[in-house]
């Protein structure tokens, strides 16, 4: 397969691969080896990821959990190259992981080789971070490592059997895969501000009553439901790696007012903030 893969990190642990492919057109790979375990979260694109007994139609808002020592092909589907970043994993930590989450089918089964699973907010909010941290060289080794650490918790948490969403059909992604893309990669960037139905739907070039019912059907998530998630999610890491006042956290991740900030908090963590902060301190129980 024609691409440029680069590293972007690498810990004692794993590694942070950029990968975007350069194949002019619509072809199936030859077939190749997974040699990591990795997880690779799709940035752009739509293409179908060949392994045994099944075809994985991948695209924005997927993941792809894939095991090694399996032959795999790949099969663009979609005039746009497709971006991935990967997560790939070295031996000594996957016989960690494996001991952990020995109870998961996925590690039991061995004629179920990948897998692929849909992201939601919060998920794609840690990866977005992770990579905001790598390319502004903002985050130090052990905020890196806990993230990631965060993102295989959520990532196997979540595996199923894979059932494509037949909502989601061939016309709909040539059409509108860009949209979401665009729409995800703006309210990642610009999570903090007042953001109106009309302004994202304008800079996805949709109109606004489109734009909703796309973004929910890719997602099954309003774009408001979706960025409260995003704003959520960074107040949760402040609280948890910051001393922050909770006040301020409101603020900077985008709330109005602190009991706004509060009560949306208590809903989707089941307590107020600074008790969440206190649960989570280090050295408590």
């Amino acid at each position: 397969m024609d691409a440029d893969i680069h590293t972007l990190y690498e810990s004692d642990f794993y590694r942070i691969m950029d990968f975007k492919c350069r194949c002019t057109d619509c072809r199936t790979s030859k077939p190749e080896y997974c040699t990591a375990f990795s997880i690779s979260f799709v940035r752009k694109g739509n293409f179908l990821f060949n392994v045994f007994r099944q075809s994985l139609d991948s695209y924005s808002g997927c993941v792809l959990v894939t095991k090694p020592g399996y032959e795999r092909t790949v099969t663009h589907t979609h005039a746009i190259p497709d971006e991935c970043t990967i997560f790939e994993f070295k031996e000594d930590f996957l016989q960690e992981m494996l001991a952990h989450y020995s109870g998961i089918p996925f590690f039991q089964d061995n004629d179920w080789h990948s897998t692929l699973i849909k992201t939601n907010a919060e998920t794609e909010f840690l990866h977005f971070q992770i990579i905001k941290l790598i390319l502004t060289r903002s985050g130090g080794k052990l905020q890196i490592d806990n993230l990631v650490m965060e993102v295989i918790e959520k990532v196997l948490g979540n595996i199923t059997d894979y059932k494509p969403d037949h909502r989601i059909n061939s016309r709909l992604k040539q059409n509108h895969l860009v949209t979401i893309e665009r729409a995800k990669d703006y309210l990642s960037n610009h999570f903090t501000d007042d953001i109106s139905l009309m302004q994202i739907a304008a800079y996805c070039y949709v109109s606004p009553f489109h734009f909703s019912r796309l973004f929910k059907t890719f997602t099954s998530e309003s774009p408001h439901q979706f960025l409260l998630t995003l704003r959520l999610k960074n107040a949760e890491l402040l609280l948890r790696n910051t001393m922050q006042p909770v006040a301020d956290i409101a603020f900077s991740s985008g709330f109005n007012s602190v009991e706004h900030f509060t009560a949306a908090f208590k809903q989707k963590y089941d307590c107020p903030p600074a008790a969440y902060r206190h649960q989570h301190a280090v050295g408590s129980d």
